[in-house]
């Protein structure tokens, strides 16, 4: 493929990526129509399947860049807690890194708070339709190992598996909550701050009691 072919095809790549995002904002998933997206880019729908080969794969690229960046925050944190865990010896967590990841998380969503808001309210019938629950039982599986190790540190015996999950979903409940209802990075990562406070003191009062 010669270069102005590729630069061709990269923009309208990028043409379709645009436009549908414009399309799955407006209508959700299940109500965006490929027929309009290819009209809104000015393309035909041949084009359209040249790079994508349904509409999820196209919702998937609209958001998947996000979801890449999150899970890599989320698991590069998950990593350092569980190296730092490993001595299990008294209050070994320092919950300067619980702050650094968090701000780095909101910083994140609302650079892309469009593509965020998508996940959250426009994902139905897609592939995507689950993934909040999906980050839950990635939380839930960190949280419970943590939880063993903090719990065993301090000579208390492990917390039911049940509230373990429960608190999982508050952290990720904090995070939605924050961008469905707060549009200022500012305020947001503000109440972010106090909403981790809230539950920092809740995970190390269930610890040690």
């Amino acid at each position: 493929m010669a270069a102005s072919d590729k630069m061709h095809s990269s923009e309208t790549k990028k043409q379709l990526i645009n436009c549908a995002k414009a399309e799955f904002t407006e209508k959700g998933f299940s109500g965006a129509s490929l027929r309009s997206i290819c009209k809104r880019a000015g393309v035909t729908t041949g084009a359209l399947y040249f790079f994508f080969k349904d509409k999820d794969e196209l919702f998937c690229e609209v958001v998947g860049e996000l979801l890449e960046h999150l899970n890599a925050m989320i698991k590069e944190h998950h990593a350092f807690e569980q190296k730092e865990s490993q001595p299990a010896v008294g209050d070994f967590h320092d919950t300067t890194s619980d702050y650094e990841a968090m701000r780095l998380i909101v910083h994140e969503l609302y650079q892309n708070r469009e593509e965020t808001l998508l996940l959250l309210t426009g994902a139905q019938g897609s592939t995507m339709e689950h993934v909040t629950d999906r980050i839950v039982d990635m939380m839930d599986e960190h949280n419970a190992i943590l939880c063993e190790a903090m719990c065993r540190a301090n000579g208390v015996p492990m917390v039911d598996k049940k509230v373990v999950h429960w608190m999982s979903h508050s952290q990720i409940d904090m995070f939605i909550f924050m961008v469905t209802h707060i549009d200022n990075e500012k305020e947001a990562l503000d109440f972010a701050e106090k909403g981790m406070k809230y539950l920092l003191a809740g995970w190390y009062a269930i610890v040690k009691s």
